[in-house]
């Protein structure tokens, strides 16, 4: 999938995809949705948190580290319990749990989503595809930063848990935060926030936290690099409603595209006028 022959297909669609966003509803005379002004509130809403940070706050935080130090601790402990437990369910429960996290799948699933919504005439859907759409990019941007910097190697390298390469690009020294768990829960968040049912909660966090369980289980990833991710993907995810939720976006939806004769998939951003 998203393969013509050996040239992969994303890259271009995901041009496409940023390129409609950016410049179209920038132009907007009467805008509704802005994605990249958006963006940059979101960015700058999480860079300045510490500041509005209260005692409560404070203490919330001091535990999510806590919990991320103790986890640390234990990586190989937990690594070592999870390689010890394999099974061949559990392989097909872990290969079908990993698109869950997968970008490409992901942003698939928005793009259906937003465009059933457009279809269907239901604003609802389609705010949800477009926030956790920019919750999914904001919450990337910031994993991807953060694991250039950190470069921590990853357990299938058999190198240990406190093995770190700082600065590195090769994807062996990327391992913290996890990328799919991240991608996961900012997506998830999203949409237990939009929504507010139980059910959508359970659904939404329960298949996020089984791409966290896989990443550890397909030895791609340590404990307290999904804990990490998860946590930066439900941050975004709330902070990015907690900023727009009010603002309509009726102007601007995600809409799938597939031409199956040539084997092509993606999404297309339509703007209505």
């Amino acid at each position: 999938m998203f393969r013509v022959g050996a040239v992969p297909l994303w890259p271009p669609i995901l041009l496409i995809i940023f390129s409609l966003f950016f410049n179209i509803s920038a132009s907007l005379a009467e805008e509704r949705y802005s994605l990249l002004g958006n963006l940059k509130e979101d960015f700058t809403y999480i860079a300045t948190s510490p500041s509005r940070m209260d005692r409560n706050s404070a203490l919330v935080t001091l535990g999510i580290i806590g919990t991320g130090v103790v986890l640390y601790t234990q990586d190989d402990k937990i690594r070592d319990y999870a390689q010890d437990h394999q099974s061949s369910s559990a392989d097909n429960i872990s290969t079908i749990a990993e698109k869950f996290g997968n970008g490409l799948y992901d942003l698939a699933f928005l793009a259906l989503y937003g465009g059933s919504g457009y279809l269907l005439e239901n604003e609802k859907m389609q705010e949800t595809s477009l926030l956790s759409f920019e919750s999914f990019i904001v919450a990337n941007t910031i994993g991807t930063v953060v694991k250039t910097g950190a470069g921590r190697t990853r357990p299938n390298e058999d190198e240990g848990s406190t093995k770190f390469s700082p600065f590195s690009f090769d994807s062996a020294h990327t391992s913290f935060p996890s990328g799919h768990t991240t991608s996961a829960f900012s997506i998830a968040s999203v949409f237990a926030d939009e929504y507010d049912e139980p059910w959508v909660d359970v659904t939404a966090y329960g298949l996020a936290s089984a791409v966290a369980l896989q990443r550890v289980y397909d030895d791609k990833h340590w404990a307290s690099d999904v804990f990490a991710g998860a946590v930066l993907g439900t941050v975004v995810g709330k902070s990015v409603v907690y900023l727009h939720k009010d603002k309509k976006a009726g102007n601007v939806y995600l809409v799938p595209i597939t031409i199956p004769s040539e084997g092509k998939y993606g999404m297309v951003a339509v703007f209505r006028f």
